[in-house]
C-alpha cells in the first residue's frame, strides 16, 4: 500500500480535546508523505479549532454527533461527496468506521478492534506494545501501511491573529500585577472526577503563589468547569483572572501561550499548553504517565506510586489515594523549580 500515491485522503478524527492535539504529529506526517494530496479531517465541531489554521489540512468536515443510524448515514453521505480514495480511521469505535465504509471509500486503515476487521482494508496489529506506548505513537502506528515509519514528537496548534489579539486584550483589562509571571491553572478534567486534584488544594496553591509574589494566576477551563473555577477563585481569596468558560479552543491556546507556566490535571488543556510550548506542571493520578504525558521537554510530572494506578477509571471506587497523596507542597515545589529554571527535569520531576 505504501507505493500508492493517494490524491484525496480523509482522516477520521478522535473524540477528546487532548487526543485531537496528540493527533497533530500524525497529520503533519501524512502531509509530508503526500504533499500534493487533498487532506481532509472529519472531527467534532468542538475540536475543529485544533486544525483550523493548520498548514497540513485542506478541509475540515465538522459534525456534532455520530450516534444513531441517521447521523451515521448523514456522515456517510457527506464523506461520499468528497470522493476520497483513502481513509485513516483513528478512533477504535465501530460507528466511526461504519460511516466511512458506507461512504464507499476504497482504502480504509484502522485498528481491527470491536469487530471491525471485515470493514478495513489494512489493520496494523494493536499489540500490547502499541497500547502501552505514548498516544502520539499509537496514532503513528496506523500510518505504517503508507510507508510512514516516524512522526514528529511534537504536537502543534496554529493560531489566527484574531485569537492572539483577543488574548492580549483580555489579559490587559484584567491583570492587576502584569509585572509578575503568569501561571495558567486548570482545575477540572472532562473525563471524570478521578483525574481531578482537589479544588481546595488548587486554591491553596493559587493563594501561596500570589501572596509570595511569585506569580499571578489565570484560571482556564471549559463551560463544564465554570462552577469549579468559581469555587477555586472564592476559596483562594486572592486577586486572580478567571477565564473558565469564556474561550474558544484557539483563544484558550492564545491565553496559555502568553503564560510563563501551566499547572493542571492530565486533560485536554494540558495538551493545548504543550502544543503552544508552555512549561507544564502536570498532575497525574489514575491515568498513565507513559501514554498521555506532555510531548515537549519543558515539563514536570507530579505523581505518587499508588499500587492501584493507573486504573484509568472516571470515578475512584476507593479512597482516591493517587490524588490524596499529592500535596500542595509537592506541586508548589514543582512550580517554583520550573518557573526558576524553565528546563526539563526528566526523572527528577517524578515524585
Amino acid at each position: 500500500m505504501q507505493h500508492v500515491e493517494y490524491k484525496r485522503i480523509l482522516l477520521r478524527g478522535v473524540n477528546w480535546l487532548g487526543d485531537a492535539v496528540m493527533l497533530t504529529p500524525a497529520v503533519r506526517a501524512l502531509r509530508e508523505r503526500f504533499p500534493d494530496a487533498h487532506l481532509a479531517i472529519l472531527c467534532k465541531s468542538a475540536f475543529a479549532d485544533v486544525y483550523r489554521f493548520s498548514p497540513c489540512v485542506d478541509e475540515i468536515i465538522e459534525y456534532d454527533t455520530d450516534r444513531g443510524i441517521r447521523n451515521i448515514v448523514s456522515l456517510a453521505r457527506r464523506i461520499r461527496e468528497g470522493n476520497y480514495d483513502l481513509a485513516v480511521v483513528f478512533p477504535r469505535s465501530f460507528r466511526s468506521l461504519l460511516s466511512v465504509f458506507l461512504a464507499g471509500v476504497p482504502a480504509r486503515i484502522g485498528y481491527a478492534a470491536k469487530g471491525r476487521r471485515f470493514f478495513l482494508t489494512e489493520s496494523p496489529p494493536r499489540s500490547r506494545e502499541v497500547l502501552t506506548t505514548h498516544r502520539v505513537n499509537y496514532y503513528a502506528k496506523l500510518l505504517e501501511p503508507l510507508g510512514i515509519e516516524r512522526v514528529p514528537q511534537k504536537t502543534e496548534i496554529h493560531m489566527d491573529d484574531g485569537s492572539a489579539e483577543w488574548a492580549s486584550e483580555f489579559l490587559a483589562g484584567r491583570r492587576r500585577n502584569p509585572e509578575r509571571k503568569l501561571v495558567a491553572m486548570l482545575c477540572g478534567a472532562t473525563y471524570g472526577p478521578a483525574k481531578q486534584w482537589f479544588p481546595e488544594r488548587f486554591a491553596e496553591l493559587a493563594r501561596r503563589l500570589t501572596e509570595e509574589g511569585l506569580a499571578e494566576i489565570l484560571i482556564v477551563g471549559g463551560p463544564a468547569e465554570v462552577e469549579l473555577a468559581g469555587r477555586v477563585e472564592k476559596e483562594a481569596a486572592v486577586p486572580l483572572v478567571n477565564a473558565a468558560g469564556k474561550t474558544t479552543v484557539l483563544q484558550l491556546a492564545a491565553l496559555i501561550r502568553r503564560c510563563d507556566l501551566f499547572v493542571g490535571n492530565d486533560t485536554g488543556p494540558m495538551h493545548v499548553a504543550d502544543a503552544v510550548g508552555a512549561p507544564i506542571v502536570a498532575i497525574f493520578g489514575p491515568t498513565d504517565v507513559v501514554t498521555t504525558s506532555p510531548c515537549g521537554k519543558n515539563h514536570r510530572i507530579v505523581t505518587v506510586n499508588a499500587e492501584c494506578a493507573p486504573c484509568l477509571l472516571r470515578t475512584c471506587p476507593t479512597d482516591h489515594r493517587c490524588m490524596v497523596g499529592i500535596t500542595v507542597d509537592d506541586v508548589e515545589q514543582a512550580v517554583k523549580e520550573l518557573l526558576a529554571t524553565g528546563k526539563h527535569l526528566d526523572e527528577a520531576g517524578v515524585k
